[in-house]
């Protein structure tokens, strides 16, 4: 909590380091440079861009412009992704978390900018927002992404190192899906796949996919759309406004789908982003774990704020001068979610 404060009031970069070393940076650049295996970095509230920042390649031969490598195990920690003049913010470029990151955690950020995995296992993203495009490439497993929110997300062989594998192996849960999606590897579970109306489809490959929401019309019931991609398993998916279709040599299989689900019967407040089922709707406790499909499926649920896990201070009064009794007035608000 305290370097938290310190943090939010001087607008420094702070990594903790063991139990007992503080280091603090005045721009994020100089604080990611100094980053060693099993640090904690805290990035303060506010607008950080990755313009000008350049990346020579693990070869140290390629220069990859508005690029900010993390090629170390860490944790970082932002303000929170939607939490107004408390977020963290990154924007202009590239965030890339490489291929001797494995293990890392990255959570309560909003990313303005790119973001990517590269070649990396065992990492945890969780409670960001992707407002640019998300790339989850090169080889890799375990990797667990909860509680975000993507604009257009690619998964792929190819990386930062040669192409290896079938895509980087992600775990997706109870996050938001608005635009683009191609996945090759994935586990995606409670989700929602918010792209319509009937022009939209959905690309994967070598995944399983089950108790999500595909928004496949709001306007009508029997929307036929197109799922694209190959070995895929589906199971216990809501599908609203029509229902998904394959090519037989793709080998895709589907069990216990839900489909034709009309629009209206699904959300509480699909326009203001109350994405909770409605007591009509057919994914009530219809997951194969008997919770609902969606991201308030699960033992634990969705959170709404998505805040940081990590103790944040949300409001810092400190007045001036002391009241007429001799008390200096201090108004300090912390807020945090764990689970």
């Amino acid at each position: 909590c305290l370097i938290l404060s310190f943090s939010a009031q001087a607008q420094v970069f702070v990594i903790e380091r063991g139990s007992n070393t503080s280091l603090v940076f005045n721009n994020i650049k100089s604080a990611v440079d100094a980053l060693q295996d099993n640090d904690k970095l805290y990035l303060p509230p506010g607008s950080y861009s990755l313009k000008g920042y350049n990346w020579e390649g693990y070869a140290g031969t390629n220069n990859y412009s508005n690029l900010l490598m993390i090629n170390k195990k860490v944790s970082i920690y932002g303000g929170g992704c939607m939490n107004g003049a408390n977020s963290t913010i990154l924007t202009d470029g590239t965030l890339v978390i490489g291929k001797d990151a494995n293990g890392s955690l990255i959570t309560g950020i909003r990313f303005d900018s790119n973001f990517r995995l590269d070649n990396v296992s065992n990492c945890i993203v969780s409670r960001c927002t992707m407002n640019g495009t998300s790339y989850f490439y090169g080889a890799g497993n375990n990797n667990i992404i909860t509680e975000c929110e993507f604009y257009d997300i690619y998964s792929n062989d190819s990386g930062y190192l040669s192409s290896v594998g079938n895509g980087l192996s992600c775990i997706f849960s109870k996050c938001i899906f608005r635009n683009w999606y191609r996945l090759r590897g994935a586990t995606v579970y409670n989700c929602i796949f918010k792209k319509s109306p009937d022009y939209s489809y959905y690309y994967y490959d070598n995944s399983t996919l089950r108790n999500n929401i595909y928004m496949v019309s709001t306007s009508v019931t029997n929307a036929n759309i197109t799922v694209y991609g190959t070995n895929n398993s589906y199971s216990n998916n809501l599908w609203v406004g029509g229902y998904p279709s394959t090519n037989a040599s793709d080998n895709n299989s589907f069990n216990n789908e839900i489909i034709r689900e009309p629009y209206a019967n699904v959300f509480v407040d699909y326009s203001s982003g109350d994405y909770h089922l409605q007591d009509i709707c057919s994914g009530k406790n219809a997951g194969n774990d008997g919770t609902d499909v969606g991201i308030y499926g699960t033992n634990v649920p969705f959170k709404e704020n998505r805040l940081p896990l990590t103790p944040n201070f949300s409001l810092i009064s400190i007045s001036p001068e002391t009241d007429a009794t001799g008390k200096l007035p201090v108004n300090i608000i912390v807020e945090a979610q764990d689970r």
